[in-house]
């Protein structure tokens, strides 16, 4: 069996024992795709052009290569990959469209003997449904967390299961140094990764997110999540500065000559030259104490300070008690438990 199922049906009924297969090429699969799902392409990148190439010189000769080739793909599959499912296992599938890559494997699957749900407009569909949902979504339960670099807002989100961290997701500290953790999704991943997490904690009355700029590393927070973000009640964390270098220090320890230079040339234009050579001659010597401490009260301290209201100043002296504090005046702002 093999049914065509709308967006919102499709990813309701993501739950339980399923398979959540995304038949695109692994290019469009690369760039962005539903949350869990798994890359069984029915055509490579080199087949889909191929294919693609021929069928504007002979549209029954690229049917014909294509149907081969997705032959060959799909008996891969079930000798492979699919050989540890049985017909107890839900298979949702899409496509670019929900056109022929996904119906050609749909089809082979629900003969065999699967329950096949093919999401009608393919993936098309799921990314037009995502976008509206961050343009209109009606959660208004957050609680916004700041504080100046280094004063531990990140491991503190963490602690949450009622929070969103950004800069996981975006995979980046947002800061200029902040791409240490490599290569960052895409545009379109990270509004997926966000509509997620906005689905998760939809169940919770307060939601912790840290503060952090519209742009984290080359990524956009989408603007009505970022408009709603600055409107919430924020809280300011207060750690010492020697607290702040040993975090950063922490967090920055490994990185090397090529990364702290092309990090350095990107502040270059916002900190004085003297300082800037401060930092650099710490760097070399490895007092990276010193260093960090250099970059955080010459630069991000100045460069970084938030501006506003806010409705509690809590002082960093542990990590529990911090948490403790966080979780009271959640508690007492919104009447609830938290957990």
């Amino acid at each position: 069996m093999m049914k065509t199922i709308k967006i919102g049906d499709f990813l309701t009924d993501l739950k339980g024992d399923f398979l959540l297969i995304d038949a695109r090429s692994p290019a469009e699969y690369k760039e962005s795709h539903i949350k869990d799902a798994v890359n069984l392409f029915v055509l490579d990148d080199k087949e889909r052009k191929e294919v693609g190439t021929l069928y504007k010189k002979s549209p029954f000769d690229a049917k014909m290569l294509g149907a081969s080739l997705i032959s060959k793909n799909i008996s891969l599959y079930l000798q492979n990959e699919l050989k540890r499912y049985t017909p107890k296992t839900k298979i949702f599938i899409y496509c670019s469209r929900g056109g022929q890559r996904s119906g050609s494997l749909g089809t082979v699957l629900s003969n065999i003997g699967f329950r096949v749900y093919k999401l009608e407009g393919g993936y098309k569909a799921y990314r037009n449904y995502i976008l509206d949902y961050l343009d209109s979504f009606f959660y208004d339960g957050f609680v916004v967390l700041d504080g100046l670099t280094g004063s531990g807002k990140s491991e503190l989100i963490r602690e949450f299961e009622n929070s969103i961290d950004l800069e996981g997701l975006a995979n980046h500290y947002g800061s200029s140094f902040g791409d240490i953790n490599g290569v960052q999704p895409s545009q379109k991943q990270f509004q997926n990764s966000i509509y997620h997490e906005l689905k998760r904690v939809e169940k919770y009355s307060s939601t912790l997110i840290e503060g952090e700029s519209k742009k984290i590393g080359k990524l956009h927070v989408p603007s009505y999540f970022y408009k709603k973000i600055l409107k919430s009640p924020r809280i300011w964390i207060e750690s010492p500065l020697q607290d702040r270098v040993e975090r950063i220090v922490k967090d920055y320890q490994n990185i090397d000559e090529v990364f702290f230079e092309k990090a350095i040339k990107r502040i270059k234009p916002y900190i004085k030259s003297s300082y800037l050579k401060d930092a650099k001659d710490a760097f070399y010597a490895k007092d990276y104490r010193k260093c960090a401490e250099i970059l955080l009260s010459k630069y991000y301290d100045k460069v970084y300070r938030h501006r506003g209201n806010y409705a509690i100043v809590i002082h960093y002296k542990s990590k529990e008690q911090t948490v403790r504090e966080i979780k009271s005046f959640i508690e007492n702002l919104r009447n609830t438990p938290i957990n």
